[in-house]
C-alpha cells in the first residue's frame, strides 16, 4: 500500500498490536539486524574456511523495528549459523529512511518488507530478479506456499523479487468467558459469515449499563486481505474496482456487523476494535490476526477458528499477509545474502519459528502443525485455524492499489457512520481514487 496512514495503522497492528508472535513474523519476514551485541571475527569465531569475514547490512522500511529487536528475533541465529557474518541492521527513522540511505550511498544487502511495503523495492530501483540465484543455490521454490509465490511473480513482472520467510493469517478470535456469561455456544470451524452474523446479534447487547459487541475487527484488514481476492485496484487495465459487485459484497458483509449497536459506537468499532476486545473485554468475536493472542497473558479464556466463509467462496480462508526478504539490486555480496535468506526457510528454522509462534510460509504438513507448540498460552488449542487447506488468492498491493483501498476505507466509514449509502460512498470513493491515481501516475 502506498498512502501512509493505512500503511502505518496496519504495521502498526502487526508489530504492536499482535505481540510476541507478530513480532517474530515480522522479524522472520523481513526485520532488520542489529551491530550491537554482534560477534565480531576473533578467537572462537573464526570464520569457516573459504569463508571471508563480510558484512550484510539489512533494512526494512517503515517498519519499527530496532537492532535490540532484531538480534534477539533474527540476527543472532544468522550469526551462529554464518559465524563470518557481520549483521548491520539501519533502522528505519529520520535520516535513515530508503532514499536517505540510497543518497548516502549507504550498501544494502537485505531488504524486508510485506505487502504493504514491498512497492518501495521498484519505487527505489532497488528490486533484483533472485531467480538466478534460486537455480544457482538449488533452492526448491516447490516448498512454499503457492500464492504466496504467485504474488511475488506477478509483483515480479514474472521474476522473483523476494522470498516469503513467514506470514501472517487471519482467524476468528473469541472471548469464551463472554459466551459462558450469556449461555450461548462458541463459533464453530466452517461457519459462513451469515451464521457469525446471527451469533453476533445474540451477543451483542447492553448488561448491566454495559454494551457488548458481537464481533469487532479491523475493516482496514479485512479490505485488502478479503476472501474473494477482491481487488480495489486492476494495474493491469488501470481500473478502480471499488463499485464492483464483487468488492461491494465484501463491503456489505461487514458494514452489517458495524451497525447491530447504535450508530453512535461506529467510530469506536472503527478504532478500537483491539482495545475493545482484549482490554475492555466487550466484544465476543475479533476477525483479526490468529496470531495476536498467542503470547497473550491469559487475562480470559479464549480459543480460534478458522475465518467464516462466504457463501460464494466457501472453504477460502482470507489472503495470506506474507513478509518477504530480497536481495537488494545494490548489494555486492549477494550470494551470501541469498544463503541467510535460504536458511530462514530452512525446515529447520522455520520448525523452529512455527514452534515459537510464526506462522510458516512453508507447505510442511509437519512444520505447519507444530505451531506456537512452545508457547503456554496455546496449550490445548487447534492448530487448524492457523493452517487453512486454500486461501484466497493475494490482489495487488502496489502504490496505486494502496491509494483505491485507502479510499475506500473512508467510504466504509462513511456508510457505516450513516453520512452515506453504500452506492453513493462506493461511487465517490471510486472517482477520487481514479483521480489521485492519474495524478500520481503523472507525477503530479
Amino acid at each position: 500500500m502506498h498512502m501512509k496512514t493505512l500503511k502505518k495503522g496496519r504495521l502498526a497492528s502487526l508489530l504492536l498490536a499482535v505481540g510476541l508472535s507478530t513480532a517474530l513474523l515480522s522479524a522472520c519476514g523481513g526485520a532488520g539486524g542489529a551491530a550491537d551485541g554482534t560477534k565480531e571475527s576473533g578467537p572462537g569465531t573464526t570464520p569457516p574456511a573459504g569463508k571471508d569475514p563480510v558484512e550484510i547490512v539489512f533494512i526494512t522500511p517503515q517498519t519499527g523495528r530496532t537492532e535490540e529487536q532484531f538480534m534477539k528475533e533474527t540476527g543472532n541465529d544468522i550469526q551462529a549459523k554464518f559465524p563470518h557474518v557481520k549483521v548491520k541492521f539501519i533502522p528505519y527513522a529520520k535520516g535513515t529512511q530508503t532514499a536517505d540511505l540510497i543518497a548516502a550511498g549507504q550498501p544494502i544487502d537485505i531488504i524486508g518488507t510485506s505487502t504493504s511495503t514491498i512497492s518501495e523495492l521498484t519505487q527505489f530501483g532497488l528490486q533484483f530478479d533472485m531467480s538466478s540465484l534460486i537455480k544457482t543455490h538449488g533452492f526448491d521454490i516447490n516448498r512454499l506456499e503457492p500464492s504466496l509465490v504467485d504474488f511475488i511473480r506477478d509483483f515480479s513482472n514474472g521474476g522473483i523479487y523476494g522470498l516469503p520467510t513467514g506470514t501472517g493469517i487471519f482467524t476468528l478470535l473469541y472471548n469464551k468467558s463472554l459466551f459462558d456469561k450469556f449461555g450461548v455456544s462458541y463459533p464453530k470451524e466452517g461457519m459462513t459469515w451469515d451464521e457469525v452474523y446471527e451469533l453476533a446479534k445474540t451477543m451483542t447487547r447492553q448488561e448491566g449499563g454495559v454494551q457488548y459487541f458481537g464481533l469487532v475487527t479491523s475493516i482496514s484488514h479485512m479490505l485488502n486481505n478479503n476472501q474473494l481476492s477482491a481487488a480495489a485496484y486492476d494495474p493491469k487495465t488501470n481500473r478502480v474496482l471499488i463499485e464492483d459487485d464483487k468488492f461491494k459484497s465484501v463491503v456489505n458483509n461487514f458494514a452489517r456487523f458495524f451497525q447491530l449497536a447504535d450508530k453512535e459506537h461506529a467510530k469506536d468499532l472503527l478504532s478500537k476494535h483491539s482495545a475493545l476486545f482484549k482490554k475492555e473485554q466487550r466484544a465476543a468475536m475479533y476477525a483479526y490476526y490468529g496470531t495476536d493472542l498467542v503470547a497473550y497473558p491469559g487475562e480470559f479464556e479464549w480459543g480460534s477458528v478458522s475465518m467464516p466463509f462466504f457463501k460464494e467462496a466457501m472453504g477460502a480462508a482470507p489472503q495470506f499477509a506474507p513478509s518477504y526478504m530480497s536481495v537488494a539490486a545494490t548489494s555486492t555480496h549477494k550470494d551470501q545474502a541469498f544463503e541467510i535468506i535460504a536458511y530462514l526457510l530452512s525446515d529447520e528454522y522455520q520448525m523452529k519459528m512455527s514452534r515459537q509462534g510464526t506462522v510458516t510460509s512453508l507447505k510442511s504438513p509437519d512444520i505447519r502443525a507444530a505451531f506456537a507448540q512452545d508457547q503456554p498460552s496455546f496449550q490445548g488449542k487447534s492448530t487448524k485455524p492457523y493452517s487453512p487447506d486454500k486461501a484466497a488468492a493475494i490482489t495487488p498491493k502496489d502504490q496505486l492499489s494502496g491509494i483505491a483501498i485507502s479510499k475506500a476505507y473512508t467510504a466504509f466509514s462513511k456508510i457505516v457512520n450513516g453520512e452515506s449509502d453504500v452506492n453513493s460512498a462506493l461511487r465517490e470513493a471510486a472517482e477520487a481514487a481514479a483521480k489521485e491515481i492519474e495524478a500520481k501516475k503523472q507525477g503530479k
